[in-house]
């Protein structure tokens, strides 16, 4: 629940920042910031426009802290009492976001920036500070008489908004400690934040930049960004350079990496057992009230469908004409000729056109996510890898990418947009108790977004040639998003397992592990290549708690919506665009029940395979006159 501050959203807000585009090193042979021109830098003096009005809401934010850490032990003897606590502490807690928010983008967007660093720890002890003082309050509600305090929500016209919130409190009543436990365990979340902060430093500033000799006979640095584009690209000498020197850059550090895992692993076991969950899958589920089998209907579902996979890859293999199918050769299209280039000023036209289906109010937004200067794009020194949204209640919602021109980045930037778009129709529609959205409503609107671009652009193929590349990028981003993840989630769990047994997760098990999973995914056509066995080390989703089975079912639900919206279904638009409306005022699965999915069945699931099906059947299909249109 949003307004519960845990050590749990601590970590997710700070993972955030490592999120999307798992590769990383120092950036040398990036431009500087300055060299970038200023509407592709995102405005940040939008949220504050110099240091003394940030200072000047920390002020605010730690008088605000000690008023509720004060309240401690009061009773509430009316409404109007319990009301005012739920409201300072709603307003501090989106207060205290803001300043995070500001901080740790001021420090992303140039990772050197020493002062930065020092105003995101400042924001970071802060809200661990929050958390500490306000722990005591969902034991102090559910120490009000029950029936007493549905009165006050049912006769109270402030409270009556605070309905969801305390039937969720009521909810995970065996799971709420006593007051100086819940202090306890807010108290630690710097502490449980420890193993991202470390992973990202050591990611961001410590690991050795790489070079390679790229397609023009050049020797580059091996930037993030590069990577995604070499490891795509049509030369398979430049694709499997980049991957072996990607990965030795890991492997020289794969025992820290290592035990940066194992303390995350035990930090989300230790929070587990403190609140009397069996395993920590249980507890990462229990907050939304997911129940058990839409994670194992969805993992079941995948296995039935790994023959699919395995005649992906076949298919590959084949079209290629490789005699032995390594890791490098599954990401670049095997369509001749490559990839598209597609500058970023075109992409942002493009989605604009893609996202029309989504009426004039979605349209607007868009134009002014982009015209407002909310987005920071390109590769510079210093920038944090990857791509994210984030802003805050009554900020604009900024979208971090490191856009290189390949067509991942387009995808990577509707998806940024759909997430971005999503928590601004919350924060304008929404109280902000309900101000958050929950994982899996938020992916599936930023899923939702990378569809309706990708059927765009399909739908305007002029080639064989062309409709061949797309129908490979949708199969990608399928993988990508489904397979892939769950996958991963596989893995994940697979580690949580071992290391609740008392098994260590030392480098070389961590690796065999990750191999055992990947290989039995993709199947026999794929080379077992040792290097690959540090792949789990540049994957930062792992610091996120049972988090990425989220996207599989996002993409369920999102096809199912898009198939809906596209198809101008009578009510399909006005159910999605209340869905991006409603925040986390009711349960996940509630919410997206209401817009026309149900999660609770394997049907979206197995709808999302059948795509995967139709999708390489199109491609079969297509490939002897993409060969012939030369």
């Amino acid at each position: 629940m949003i307004a519960r501050l845990r050590p749990r959203r601590l970590v997710q807000l700070l993972a955030l920042t490592l999120a999307c585009c798992p590769v990383a090193w120092t950036q040398e042979g990036a431009p500087t910031r300055s060299q970038v021109p200023e509407q592709y830098r995102w405005d940040l003096a939008l949220m504050y426009a110099d240091a003394a009005a940030w200072e000047a809401d920390f002020a605010r934010a730690v008088a605000d802290i000690d008023r509720l850490d004060n309240q401690k032990g009061v009773a509430w003897e009316t409404p109007e009492a319990l009301l005012a606590t739920l409201t300072l502490r709603d307003d501090t807690r989106w207060l205290v976001d803001k300043l995070l928010v500001y901080a740790a983008q001021l420090s992303d967007q140039d990772t050197r920036d020493q002062a930065a660093l020092a105003l995101k720890n400042r924001a970071t002890a802060l809200y661990v500070s929050l958390g500490r003082a306000t722990a005591w309050i969902e034991p102090a509600v559910l120490a009000q008489p029950e029936p007493q305090l549905r009165a006050w929500c049912q006769d109270h016209a402030g409270l009556r908004i605070y309905g969801h919130y305390f039937e969720n409190v009521l909810r995970q009543r065996t799971h709420v400690l006593p007051r100086r436990e819940e202090e306890l365990l807010a108290m630690s979340g710097a502490l449980a934040a420890s193993p991202e902060e470390i992973y990202g430093v050591l990611r961001g500033a410590e690991l050795p930049l790489p070079t390679v000799v790229d397609e023009l006979g050049k020797e580059v640095a091996l930037t993030g960004a590069r990577f995604d584009r070499f490891v795509r690209h049509s030369d398979r000498r430049l694709r499997q350079a980049a991957f072996l020197e990607g990965m030795q850059g890991y492997a020289r550090f794969q025992n820290t990496l290592a035990a940066t895992l194992h303390g995350a692993v035990q930090r989300n076991l230790f929070y587990a057992r403190a609140r009397g969950f069996d395993s920590a899958l249980e507890a990462v589920l229990h907050p939304d009230n997911l129940p058990p089998a839409v994670y194992t209907t969805l993992v079941e579902t995948a296995h039935r469908h790994l023959p699919l996979l395995h005649r992906w890859a076949a298919l590959r293999k084949r079209v290629l004409g490789l005699d032995e199918l390594h890791v490098w050769d599954l990401y670049q299209p095997i369509a001749d000729g490559g990839q598209a280039e597609i500058p970023y000023d075109d992409a942002v036209r493009m989605i604009a056109a893609a996202l029309q289906p989504l009426g004039p109010e979605y349209g607007a937004l868009v134009e002014e996510c982009f015209a407002s200067r909310w987005v920071d794009v390109y590769e510079t020194q210093g920038k944090r890898p990857g791509g994210y949204s984030w802003g805050s209640y009554g900020t604009p919602p900024y979208i971090l990418v490191n856009y290189n021109g390949t067509p991942r980045d387009m995808s990577i930037l509707a998806h940024e947009l759909g997430h971005s778009l999503h928590g601004l129709l919350t924060h304008r529609h929404q109280p902000k108790v309900y101000g958050g959205c929950d994982g899996v409503t938020t992916e599936t609107a930023a899923v939702f977004n990378e569809l309706l671009v990708e059927e765009y652009r399909l739908r305007r193929a002029a080639t064989p040639q062309e409709k061949l590349r797309l129908l490979n990028e949708q199969i990608d981003n399928l993988l990508t998003t489904t397979l892939r993840q769950v996958m991963f989630q596989e893995f994940e769990y697979e580690a949580h397992a071992a290391a609740q047994r008392g098994e260590p997760l030392t480098a070389e098990r961590l690796g065999q592990l990750y191999l055992d999973t990947f290989h039995e995914y993709w199947g026999a056509d794929v080379v077992r290549d040792p290097e690959h066995a540090i792949y789990w080390a540049r994957v930062p989703h792992f610091y996120m708690n049972h988090y990425v089975f989220r996207y599989a079912l996002a993409y369920s639900a999102a096809a199912a919506l898009a198939e809906k919206v596209l198809a101008s279904e009578p009510g399909a638009l006005e159910a999605y665009l209340a869905l991006l409306r409603s925040g986390s005022s009711d349960y996940p699965l509630e919410l997206l029940r209401r817009a026309g999915v149900d999660l609770t069945t394997a049907a979206p699931i197995e709808a999302a395979m059948r795509r995967f099906a139709y999708l390489m059947e199109e491609m079969e299909r297509w490939l002897p006159e993409a060969r012939t249109d030369d």
